[in-house]
């Protein structure tokens, strides 16, 4: 028998999956047995969890497949420009970057990624669209103030 309340920690974990992006909208999440087996409990357990995030309005139950994450998967990046802004993106979340900091400058992205002056300029210029980044001519590109 699973500890009182092991359904609010399965779902705490897949939560924090689904907020972080590792169960990306769309994606179906783990099976009941599978996550049963993963957590050695009982798929009741599993099941009240997964229903604590249904009504979460999380994840929504497909008739026949299990369950998804709910959203419209995210398109993928198709050009350079758009891969080296949502890793740049993606690390200035992560917390890599703190407000105000500097981002590695255009000749190391250049080398980083293999690709022009100008790739790297429209990367920058899409953060900057999007209020991430703030570019200062002649010193850079950081992170905004926030």
């Amino acid at each position: 028998m699973a500890p009182r309340g092991t359904y609010r920690t399965i779902a705490d974990e897949l939560r924090r999956l689904i907020e972080r992006g590792e169960l990306s909208p769309g994606e179906m999440v783990p099976s009941e047995l599978a996550l049963s087996e993963q957590h050695q409990v009982a798929r009741g357990t599993v099941r009240s969890a997964l229903a604590l995030l249904v009504d979460e309005g999380l994840i929504e139950v497909v008739a026949g497949q299990g369950r998804r994450v709910v959203g419209a998967a995210s398109p993928v990046p198709t050009t350079a420009y758009e891969r080296i802004a949502g890793d740049l993106l993606r690390r200035i979340e992560a917390g890599e970057f703190g407000p105000d900091d500097v981002l590695p400058s255009e000749a190391t992205l250049m080398a980083d990624h293999a690709v022009s002056r100008n790739t790297v300029r429209r990367a920058y210029q899409r953060l900057v669209d999007i209020g991430a980044v703030v570019v200062r001519q002649g010193a850079g590109a950081y992170t905004s103030p926030r």
